[in-house]
């Protein structure tokens, strides 16, 4: 039952998205439980003050999120395991904004290894060190490696055996593409810089095998402190490369 006061929605922003965001915090703040049938159309109409189609979009907007369900001839209740959207605005193309895409991945990953290490099945070590292994395939052929790259480092967050961690780190890939073809073409510029990400990504997989949390999280946060400090050693012209390869890239 919604028991703090409602606001009334303002002109501007669309009716609609106002109320379905007060319900969204009545859910979220357990104002509202799972289960719980929402008021009918016409008491949240007169309880904001709006039309009863602008309550069924709101009511539509929480549907699609996952938040209500609705019953033929009952009405729309919470869900019973409500959703939390995930909300990250596109990240520039500057390296400043790859870097602070990296300060994430350590806060997220350095945990994703330490828990791997303490929890991974051996089917999915097998799927680590094939990771690894199609990086390096990756490379010998003359590709980027992004995509094993990414998939090395996902393979670790499932081993973690914790669906947020996936699901956090699948719902930011769609941001870390650029990110790792930055830091992966300016470690390509340099035979010691890709000398490095071997040997770190080699350590990681190690500490994960032997079951050494804290190694394993050491690791992770070595590699991604690396990452950073390398990135920090690029060419000016970094961004311009990339633009220029993007351009010659056939498609």
């Amino acid at each position: 039952m919604i028991t703090t006061p409602e606001t009334q929605p303002t002109r501007g922003t669309q009716l609609s998205e106002q109320v379905a965001r007060q319900l969204t915090h009545a859910i979220h703040t357990g104002e509202m439980r799972p289960g719980e049938r929402l008021p009918t159309e016409a008491a949240l109409g007169e309880r904001y003050g709006i039309s009863r189609s602008v309550v069924r979009e709101a009511i539509s907007m929480l549907r699609n999120a996952g938040l209500v369900t609705s019953r033929r001839g009952s009405g729309s209740f919470v869900a019973e395991v409500p959703t939390v959207a995930l909300r990250l605005a596109i990240p520039d193309p500057s390296l400043q904004s790859v870097i602070r895409l990296l300060e994430l991945r350590r806060a997220l990953e350095v945990e994703a290894a330490r828990l791997a290490a303490q929890r991974r099945t051996p089917s999915q070590l097998r799927r680590i060190r094939n990771a690894m292994v199609d990086i390096d395939e990756a490379v010998e052929i003359g590709a980027d490696g992004v995509d094993q790259d990414m998939a090395f480092h996902r393979a670790i967050a499932e081993a973690s055996n914790n669906t947020h961690f996936t699901a956090v780190i699948d719902f930011y890939n769609r941001f870390l593409h650029h990110a790792i073809t930055v830091t992966r073409t300016n470690e390509s510029l340099r035979d010691t810089f890709m000398a490095q990400v071997i040997e770190e990504h080699q350590a990681i997989v190690d500490a994960i095998a032997q079951g050494d949390e804290e190694a394993a999280a050491q690791a992770a946060a070595r590699h991604l402190e690396h990452a950073e400090w390398r990135l920090r050693q690029a060419p000016t012209d970094l961004l311009e490369r990339l633009e220029d390869t993007a351009t010659d890239t056939p498609i």
